[in-house]
């Protein structure tokens, strides 16, 4: 059994990802908004690329907070070298502070003779303390950890090429996370703009291709691409008739945002999913686009109230952007072709 410590800024999109990137466990929920139950081997690593994870808890344990010596009792150890204890809390406080907890924890791995580096350890032994549900959850942490960890230098506004409507990288880090899963094949952005979903999936090391129409937006992907450091085909070109490769796994577009914004209303991209579901075989699809402020939600799965010809909607969240505009981000797969 594994530990998954989800990050906070959307915990229902976080889910999706984990049980994308982590398909080969069984995942369930509890009463936790952020601690997820997983059954089952997996290539836990992958948390180092996922950007609503902060880590997996290996050969740990998850229980109702109770005491200080209760968990203690709970926690197995042996002689571990180069390690460090590291808490941190979920929302709200327990009646206990981390430092304590990694004191006692410490404490217990010292009398094994286990040695301690707490600027660059081989091994880090992790505590969160979930308020949302009183809960405790500990093991080896395999992944970041809490913290930012540069989001904040790689948002668009940092970028050579600019525009105020790109993505979040978080947000379209989770979206290709959510597509390609453990897939290896392709992903395509088919209206690339400045390029947010191409360096989110060339920094995972996915193959990655980015199609717009507009020459300027091309040179400035580059540019920005250049910039992040990472790899991606980008080509000029008119997605409703592109000769996209067979190979696709994952589709993730953000669309241009115009006085037709929804699907249904957008003739382009409508005509450019047609089109690459006629190219293509089956790929997994991300869309997202604006919604009503009312349908933002952080916890749960909303109804996703839209059909796409030639996919079947299987999941849609709800994410807020300011008082009066959300997004919505659409999961679909393919359906077959007549």
């Amino acid at each position: 059994m594994a530990v998954i410590s989800l990050r906070g800024w959307h915990p229902a999109i976080a889910r999706a990802e984990a049980e994308a990137m982590f398909d080969q466990a069984l995942i369930t929920r509890g009463d936790s908004r952020r601690l997820l139950i997983a059954e089952g081997d997996c290539d836990w690593e992958k948390a180092e690329i996922m950007s609503g994870t902060e880590c997996v808890l290996t050969d740990g344990g998850i229980c109702d907070w109770t005491s200080l010596d209760d968990l203690l009792s709970q926690i197995k150890v042996e002689k571990t070298e180069n390690m460090a204890v590291v808490c941190w809390r979920h929302e709200g406080k327990l009646p206990i502070g981390t430092k304590e907890i990694e004191r006692a924890v410490g404490g217990k791995f010292h009398r094994e003779n286990s040695t301690f580096n707490l600027q660059n350890p081989s091994k880090r032994f992790g505590v969160v303390l979930d308020a949302s549900a009183g809960m405790v959850a500990w093991g080896w942490m395999v992944g970041q950890g809490p913290g930012k960890h540069g989001w904040s230098s790689m948002r668009a506004n940092n970028r050579p090429f600019f525009r105020p409507v790109s993505l979040e990288p978080r947000l379209a880090r989770a979206a290709v996370n959510i597509a390609a899963g453990t897939n290896e094949g392709l992903v395509v952005d088919p209206m690339c703009g400045t390029g947010g979903i191409l360096i989110e999936s060339g920094w995972a090391k996915r193959k990655t291709l980015g199609v717009d129409f507009d020459p300027e937006m091309v040179i400035g992907t580059k540019a920005n691409l250049e910039w992040a450091g990472v790899e991606a085909v980008v080509e000029r070109g008119d997605s409703t008739r592109y000769e996209f490769p067979a190979d696709i796994c994952a589709v993730v577009v953000d669309p241009p945002y115009g006085r037709n914004s929804q699907p249904s209303e957008s003739k382009l991209l409508v005509k450019t999913l047609e089109n690459l579901r006629v190219r293509c075989g089956d790929f997994k699809l991300v869309l997202i686009i604006p919604c009503s402020p009312e349908l933002a939600n952080l916890d749960e799965e909303i109804k996703p109230e839209l059909e796409l010809f030639g996919f079947e909607i299987i999941a849609a969240f709800g994410i807020p952007v300011h008082k009066s505009l959300a997004r919505k981000m659409i999961i679909a797969t393919t359906l077959p072709l007549d």
